[in-house]
């Protein structure tokens, strides 16, 4: 198998997960953290679920982008015009 395919299912298959534990993760805190307030005076729950949820996985997607996706090319050198 072509090491682009490789590479491409191993990047869907980070995307999916990192996509799966995020809406997981903002279920738990959005349905677990309570309607008490918080630090910043909203209810525990959205700061959880909105505020730090994103914020966490948008570092988490840098890093998945930096460590697992690679920059590879997309043309077939077989199928090159004679």
């Amino acid at each position: 198998m072509d090491s682009r395919f490789i590479q491409a299912h191993r990047e869907a298959r980070w995307s999916f997960w990192l996509a799966v534990a995020y809406l997981v993760l903002w279920a738990l805190t959005a349905g677990l953290a309570g309607s008490q307030a918080g630090i910043t005076g909203l209810p525990r729950w959205f700061e959880l679920s909105c505020l730090l949820v994103p914020l966490l996985f948008i570092l988490l997607c840098w890093l998945m982008i930096r460590m697992v996706f690679r920059d590879i090319p997309l043309e077939d050198d077989n199928d090159a015009p004679t």
